[in-house]
């Protein structure tokens, strides 16, 4: 197996925290949510109180994992003319860092620059960026990223990733192995602006919901990386994110073993959206050949086919009870 460095997202419970902690030897980093009512997330969850982040930031150091904090909101941001607003974000910057925060996982630039301006965090650039080019990738270092995570909708595309990461003069990536979006998801964007406003999100999650329900072939082109393809990525990085905010700590659990030992029996489904995994089953050991037809596709599912007849093989995919 490869040396890897995972960073797993979790829920902020302390409780949860002690378990994730305990659950792999691979475990870089963990990530949660800032405080509320200040800058929004990738996902509506958030802290009520700083008054025990700096136990858990320290609790994490004690055993050598780091402590991220997303504040990844695309848009919400005032003006930089606004001085009272930023000068409060900067006090919200560095009171995160005398709490012992490492890193801060940023979308927007001006969050990630005044990151580096006013405290001695790193800047891990979001997949929200949606960074897909080596040009893109250097433009985000330049604004002061350590650690740039790409667009899901390039996972598959090991020629360009390798090519991003050896053009990096000193960022890493950090490629991010488990999301539940649709490949090509067309409401994507749409809903982490929404995020940035509103922690209600029905409205978005039953459109692609429904495109899964309705045509389950779409869990097998999804931008998912199974455990057993992390070695593929050896070249490129071996840096790992596990999306898990939102997800049940013995589910989430369950997964960060999966990708710590390179090796999961069960459903495929499981390993990136609980909810769906209630009604499809897809073998995640029957998946062996995927990999290569997701590197070589073209993305015209109607004329290839491939995982349209492999939803379709009885002996391969089947719907759960």
């Amino acid at each position: 197996m490869m040396n890897k460095k995972i960073s797993v997202g979790y829920s902020g419970s302390e409780e949860d925290m002690d378990k994730l902690l305990a659950s792999s030897d691979c475990l870089y980093s963990i990530y949660t949510g800032g405080l509320a009512g200040k800058i929004a997330g990738g996902r509506p969850h958030y802290l009520k109180s700083l008054d025990t982040l700096a136990q858990k930031c320290e609790k994490a150091h004690k055993i050598g994992v780091k402590y991220e904090i997303a504040l990844n909101a695309p848009c919400g941001l005032e003006l930089k003319s606004n001085k009272e607003w930023w000068d409060d974000i900067k006090r919200y910057l560095r009171e995160l860092e005398d709490c012992g925060v490492d890193y801060i996982i940023a979308s927007h630039p001006f969050i990630m620059q005044s990151v580096k301006e006013n405290t001695d965090m790193k800047v891990v650039a979001s997949t929200i960026c949606e960074i897909m080019t080596p040009r893109a990738a250097e433009y985000y270092e330049s604004l002061g990223a350590d650690v740039i995570i790409p667009s899901m909708n390039v996972n598959f595309d090991l020629e360009t990733l390798e090519v991003m990461g050896n053009n990096l003069k000193n960022a890493t990536l950090r490629i991010m192995v488990n999301e539940h979006c649709l490949g090509d998801c067309p409401w994507r964007r749409f809903h982490h602006n929404h995020y940035s406003h509103h922690n209600e999100e029905f409205e978005y999650h039953v459109n692609c919901k429904t495109q899964f329900l309705n045509n389950p072939y779409l869990l097998l082109t999804n931008n998912f990386i199974r455990p057993e393809d992390l070695k593929r990525y050896e070249k490129i990085t071996c840096e790992f994110k596990i999306v898990g905010r939102l997800t049940p700590i013995d589910d989430l659990i369950e997964i960060v073993k999966a990708y710590t030992n390179e090796s999961y029996d069960g459903n495929s489904v499981k390993l990136f959206d609980l909810g769906l995994s209630k009604h499809f089953y897809i073998s995640n050991a029957s998946l062996d050949q995927l990999f290569e037809k997701k590197a070589a596709c073209d993305k015209l599912c109607h004329s290839c086919r491939y995982c349209m007849n492999l939803w379709e093989s009885n002996d391969t995919v089947i719907a759960a009870e």
